[in-house]
């Protein structure tokens, strides 16, 4: 589980950084023209450290989801990726929302805690529920706002991205960890 700790710390920490301007523009400053790719590359290593620390977890119990959590997963996690369409894409939504990637993950984090129970489960989604949530907390206290471009048409198109998103993921969901979205049984 420190290997899951580690992961979600490290992604935590580098992304808390875009909420704040000067480290920001330090960040900036640092990988020079290649900041996008510089820091999409950094991004990969705790993700990695997520997956891996998330499959060699044991479970461990430590409340019971209610009977109604998965279909609060199904409906929260859909949201998530109606929010990572938003932020994909120029659109107006993108400015209402200010900060969708970050509410994204909480309303995936929230979702998932409601149908898992273990402690990494915690571990996982309550620390990138504690991470968004710092994340939204400082953005709006530092005022920060999506560069002003709004693109006619994107609106839809991110949200048509967001539930094709919300299919790929569903379906790749047991690679990345395991468990099936879905099981049917006959």
């Amino acid at each position: 589980m420190i290997l899951l700790a580690l992961g979600v710390a490290l992604f935590a920490v580098s992304h808390l950084a875009l909420a704040v301007p000067e480290a920001k523009e330090a960040m900036r400053r640092s990988f020079g023209k290649f900041h996008g790719a510089g820091f999409g590359l950094l991004s990969l290593i705790p993700l990695v450290l997520i997956v891996l620390g998330w499959r060699m977890a044991p479970f461990e119990p430590v409340y019971e989801a209610p009977s109604w959590g998965r279909i609060a997963t199904f409906t929260l996690v859909l949201v998530a990726f109606l929010c990572l369409g938003i932020f994909l894409f120029r659109g107006s939504l993108r400015q209402r929302l200010r900060f969708p990637l970050a509410c994204g993950v909480a309303f995936w984090s929230i979702g998932h805690l409601f149908s898992n129970g273990d402690v990494a489960s915690l571990i996982l989604f309550g620390g990138m529920l504690i991470y968004a949530l710092a994340h939204l907390s400082l953005g709006f206290a530092n005022g920060i706002r999506p560069q002003p471009i709004i693109r006619q048409g994107h609106d839809v198109i991110s949200i048509l991205i967001g539930v094709a998103l919300y299919g790929v993921f569903a379906q790749l969901h047991p690679l990345f960890t395991g468990v099936p979205v879905v099981t049917l049984s006959l």
